[in-house]
């Protein structure tokens, strides 16, 4: 039987074509968060009936059945339009930021106005540093080259490995330092569902080992922190963060990922009817004593419960009725009998519910 030229072009353009539809995609700055860009996230159950880890090409990860225990919306801003105090540390290395922890325990000490900063270039995403307020005075946290999270083009395969330090000082004060490597892998490509869709993604393993060093004068000691931990990401095309990421260490597992708006989250701007604000937990993670701070902004009965990662209550509520003012409290984690792990901590006041994670080591 003979072929036809133009069959033989026909053919291998349906078999181009299929294959394209099959094949894997590749993250560039384009599928990164922009100025102004809102992201709903959500905090799912520990997916015990899931087996993570597994990968491939074409692959197909079902996460369907996670199930929302807490939501919060961020808002990505311009390195200028943060906190006055913060903008000379940061203008000329960063071109993003928004609300974040900056993820060292610093006992007995108020952390206010955490913010992290990010740099989106051609070549890759990164965090440049973060800042916090503590008793009124500004601590920036710079580091000497972005702590990278992503490179690009990111496409199957890719390997990367980058290393990132900052170290601040105040004399009288203390001392905090930190340095964090990455040991990246692009090990998968497929499709992944979870309750917000089903999406074409790039599965990128990142092996993390960090250690901190916080030093305060005033308890005349100092607190070495080492950890280490691996973050398993499932990234899209415009998509501005992961679609699913989970954190697995031996605390636990810290499963999140882009959803809609579910229940009422703690922080979408401007809503007017809010009666706590400005809420802080700390230090996270926690070696026993977890210090929370909020504003009451009217008279409430306010309610505190705990729960591990799988939803389950594990303390009783505490209860109290309070004026309107701002309130700071302690709990005890070990002596409330937990062990380490991670934990949702629930503020819950009316119509209003505010999640926070508790790391206890």
């Amino acid at each position: 039987m003979i072929i036809s030229n133009k069959k033989v072009v026909l053919y291998a353009v349906l078999f181009f074509c299929i294959f394209q539809l099959k094949a894997q995609i590749s993250i560039n700055k384009s599928d990164m968060p922009s100025v102004n860009d809102i992201v709903c996230t959500s905090t799912g159950l520990n997916p015990d009936f899931i087996d993570f880890q597994e990968t491939g090409e074409d692959y197909i990860w079902d996460f369907s059945q996670l199930v929302s225990i807490s939501q919060q919306v961020d808002t990505f801003v311009s390195q200028l339009n943060v906190p006055l105090y913060y903008i000379p540390f940061f203008m000329f290395n960063s071109n993003l930021a928004k609300n974040g922890d900056i993820g060292i325990p610093i006992p007995e000490f108020p952390i206010t106005n955490p913010t992290t900063f990010y740099n989106s270039t051609d070549n890759y995403f990164g965090i440049t540093g973060n800042a916090a307020m503590i008793y009124g005075f500004p601590i920036p946290l710079m580091f000497d080259s972005p702590d990278i999270l992503y490179q690009f083009p990111m496409n199957y395969e890719d390997i990367g490995n980058s290393f990132a330090e900052y170290g601040f000082g105040v004399d009288n004060y203390g001392y905090i330092g930190k340095e964090i490597s990455r040991s990246n892998t692009v090990d998968g490509w497929g499709t992944l569902t979870t309750p917000y869709g089903t999406f074409d993604v790039l599965r990128l393993k990142c092996e993390v080992a960090e250690f901190d060093t916080i030093y305060i004068d005033s308890l005349g000691m100092g607190l070495p922190f080492y950890r280490e931990y691996t973050e398993y990401s499932w990234l899209g095309k415009e998509q501005m963060i992961p679609l699913l990421k989970i954190t697995s260490s031996f605390a636990g597992t810290i499963v999140t990922y882009i959803d809609s708006v579910r229940i009422n989250p703690s922080a979408i701007y401007n809503q007017t009817d809010f009666i706590i604000d400005n809420v802080e937990v700390f230090p996270v993670p926690s070696f026993g004593i977890v210090n929370i701070t909020f504003e009451l902004l009217s008279r409430s009965d306010v309610e505190i419960a705990i729960y591990n990662s799988n939803g389950i209550k594990v303390t009783d509520d505490i209860s109290f009725d309070h004026m309107p003012g701002t309130i700071n409290f302690k709990i005890d984690l070990k002596q409330l009998g937990l062990s380490n792990g991670i934990y949702l901590l629930k503020l819950i006041s009316d119509n209003q519910q505010i999640t926070k994670k508790i790391i206890l080591y």
